[in-house]
């Protein structure tokens, strides 16, 4: 693998098989890999207090939480982008307004994940918050609903312009968060402290915030079970998230 120095993976869909575990098989391959010196990094939507829960038998060397907003290289904080509380506050008020009082939220960042819903969402885990009185920033503010009108018209609270907003492929969510809170942002960030160039860089993802990084990076890698979208951007296409696609495709290239 002598052209690639970096590996960045997402993890849902990506990474993780269906039931959210790695198997070891995949671990053991990543080790493999670090030990020939080549970094390799999580990309994911996932906030860091939920993504590391995990990882157990993974040492990243980098992260890329947030789907963006924050990017970690071994520990030191390299890419920072979020809404401020102002912002935050203003994009709540506006979801209640346009969606209604039952409006289900939820808004991660650096310390925590926040939902006003008190059953379990997924594997998340979320601290439970009314959202009547919110005082934090946000990396990423996501809302129960697929109207993208609607969510045009929450956005908007703070200015188009501030704002990206992406679907999930897989739940009935739509994800925002500041503009500039992207993976392929953090990249560059991570591009230029590492003096790494995006072509020595593989990338595997499989879902719609996954484009930008697989467009960025020199070998842009779409699972089997990706959507099409993201399946046109890459380069290549490895196996499922479920015949541990990642490790096959890296295990082939050392």
């Amino acid at each position: 693998m002598t052209d690639i120095s970096l590996i960045l993976s997402d993890l849902d869909g990506t990474l993780f098989h269906d039931d959210k575990t790695i198997s070891a098989y995949t671990k053991q391959v990543i080790t493999r890999a670090q030990g020939q010196g080549i970094l390799f990094g999580i990309s994911t939507s996932r906030a860091m207090v939920n993504a590391v829960k995990f990882l157990d038998g993974i040492s990243p060397d980098i992260f890329i939480t947030n789907g963006g907003g924050m990017a970690l290289y071994r520990g030191e904080k390299i890419y920072s982008c979020e809404f401020s509380v102002g912002e935050v506050r203003a994009i709540i008020q506006a979801a209640f307004d346009v969606l209604g009082g039952d409006a289900v939220l939820s808004v991660d960042n650096e310390g925590g994940l926040y939902s006003n819903s008190r059953d379990e969402l997924g594997d998340k885990f979320w601290t439970f918050n009314d959202f009547s009185d919110f005082s934090e920033p946000g990396m990423k503010i996501c809302i129960q609903t697929l109207d993208r009108e609607k969510v045009v018209k929450i956005a908007s609270a703070i200015g188009l312009e501030n704002v990206d907003y992406l679907p999930f492929s897989d739940i009935p969510w739509y994800k925002l968060s500041r503009s500039g809170a992207t993976k392929e942002k953090a990249i560059a960030a991570l591009c230029t402290r590492l003096d790494i160039p995006p072509e020595r860089i593989a990338a595997f993802g499989d879902d719609f915030n996954d484009i930008g990084m697989l467009k960025l990076c020199g070998r842009g890698i779409a699972m089997q079970n990706a959507i099409a979208e993201v399946k046109q951007a890459a380069d290549e296409i490895c196996g499922s998230n479920e015949d541990d696609g990642v490790a096959r495709w890296i295990e082939a290239q050392l």
